[in-house]
């Protein structure tokens, strides 16, 4: 039923910080009072946030949308929440012959973290398939590189979900997985045909909308050979068109984040684009009053249909109704462990000297984030000398070959985050220890995330994800000598 709005807020999803949620609720509160679908949610302490979050709810009118970004589970936002593999790593887990049931126990514990703390949509599956080894931004967010893998993990992740009564939304429509930009800093565009796209990046939005997913998100990707105006799927009438009519979705469709600098232009003015496009919910407006201002004046009854996004809003029965106990976070992380050294894949021939006798280069644009390693391992295996990124001056020929080293390990740590700065020092470390390598000193890598950074054909073992377990896994077999 056709519903036109005479609020736009209705429209709105903005940004909350879990932190500000615990500490002065009011800013949240009266964008409520003014009538905003919902919001995203970032960080917090779990028991503060859902405290804060089931207040908010009483407040308003209709029940909010309470989104976040748990690809990763709700430990990736909120802590005390169980922080999962990456989706990479639920790839090759698979692959390496986990089952399904595992797999379905874990998307359904993640749905039902997320409900336990008021969150009831979730920012995922990832329906990317991360067909371009440099992308910047997908990479282990994604399942996999190949239609197949991500098409079934991705239905998997919908169906339990869903099943949990919240909401899972697929992104990033049509496919962020073949560009080398960033679409928070730029506007990639995916030159590829109908057909192309057909037989590849949709077969898992495709597979999400069988499964019932209840939301689509749109990328800021602009794509010619559907819509040549230049303007991002977000902000184009042909591209959600396309959704609708050609693809069957009647769910929600979601724009990602107006702040980023893939929409080209002011985010007041995407977000008018994307309402007459045809979205339902606008994400992340940094200012939405003056969002909501710009929209009112624009569209008298700002022009965009407001029904499919009410009737969304009014929940089954006891999706928003506590939950008879708290999640089982202990089983929770149990699972997330089996599925991050199941998917520990290792290529060329791996070993680790009984004598220990070798080195530890860390190299790492956020080294902070592999503590749970150095000091596991400081602790299991003192005797190894540990060095961290390295300085420019630092010639490993100079350095290392005076000591008496068994081999040389070279940890190599990096994750897809928005607006990531540059990493060329990174990139010349690895450079830099690859070509000592290819002189011959024994040496095997290792990876902590993104796999696609460290060069073929070394010896290297990776794990797709730096969850604290996996880091403390892999820290315990090294200092026993061994990587399997």
């Amino acid at each position: 039923m056709t519903q036109k709005s005479k609020n736009p807020y209705e429209f709105l999803m903005p940004r909350m910080e879990g932190a500000q949620l615990e500490k002065d609720p009011s800013r949240y509160a009266d964008l409520v009072d003014k009538g905003v679908a919902g919001f995203i949610l970032f960080g917090g302490r779990l028991e503060a946030v859902k405290e804060g979050l089931a207040e908010l709810q009483k407040r308003a009118a209709i029940p909010l949308i309470i989104a976040s970004d748990l690809e990763r589970g709700l430990g990736q936002q909120v802590e005390g929440g169980t922080l999962m593999p990456s989706a990479m790593a639920m790839g090759s887990a698979l692959r390496a012959g986990i089952g399904e049931d595992v797999l379905r126990r874990t998307f359904s514990s993640l749905a039902v973290q997320a409900r336990w703390a008021g969150i009831n949509m979730i920012f995922a599956p990832v329906l990317d398939i991360n067909s371009n080894p440099q992308n910047p931004i997908i990479a282990t967010r994604a399942f996999g590189e190949d239609a197949e893998t991500v098409s079934r993990l991705g239905v998997l992740m919908t169906e339990e979900i869903e099943k949990q009564g919240v909401y899972a939304c697929g992104k990033h429509y049509p496919g962020h997985g073949d560009t080398r930009e960033d679409s928070h800093s730029a506007m990639p565009v995916v030159n590829k045909t109908t057909q192309e796209l057909e037989e590849f990046e949709l077969r898992p939005f495709r597979a999400a909308i069988r499964a019932g997913v209840s939301a689509i998100m749109t990328g800021h990707l602009k794509v010619p050979l559907i819509d040549p105006s230049g303007l991002p799927a977000t902000l184009s009438g042909p591209a959600n068109g396309y959704l609708r009519r050609q693809m069957g979705f009647k769910g929600l469709i979601v724009t990602d984040a107006l702040n980023m600098a893939g929409t080209g232009m002011k985010e007041e003015q995407a977000a008018a684009l994307a309402l007459e496009a045809g979205a339902n919910i606008l994400l992340h407006p940094a200012d939405p009053d003056k969002t909501a201002a710009y929209l009112g004046a624009s569209y008298p009854d700002t022009g965009a249909d407001a029904g499919l996004l009410r009737e969304k809003r009014i929940f089954s029965p006891g999706a928003l109704s506590r939950l008879p106990s708290p999640p089982d976070f202990e089983g929770d992380r149990e699972l997330a462990r089996q599925i991050a050294l199941k998917a520990i894949r290792a290529e060329g021939k791996i070993f680790l000297k009984q004598t220990g006798r070798f080195c530890l280069v860390i190299l790492s644009d956020n080294p902070q984030a592999l503590l749970p390693f150095t000091r596991a391992l400081a602790e299991m295996a003192p005797g190894i000398k540990v060095i961290v990124n390295p300085e420019r001056d630092f010639n490993p020929g100079s350095h290392l070959k005076g000591d008496f080293f068994d081999l040389l390990l070279l940890a190599v740590h990096s994750t897809p985050e928005a607006w990531k700065p540059p990493t060329a020092g990174l990139k010349e470390n690895i450079e830099r220890f690859f070509l000592f390598s290819a002189t011959g000193f024994p040496a095997v890598w290792l990876s902590f995330g993104n796999p696609y950074i460290i060069p073929h054909g070394v010896d290297r073992v990776l794990t797709y994800s730096d969850t604290p377990e996996v880091q403390r896994e892999m820290a315990k077999r090294i200092a026993a000598g061994r990587f399997f």
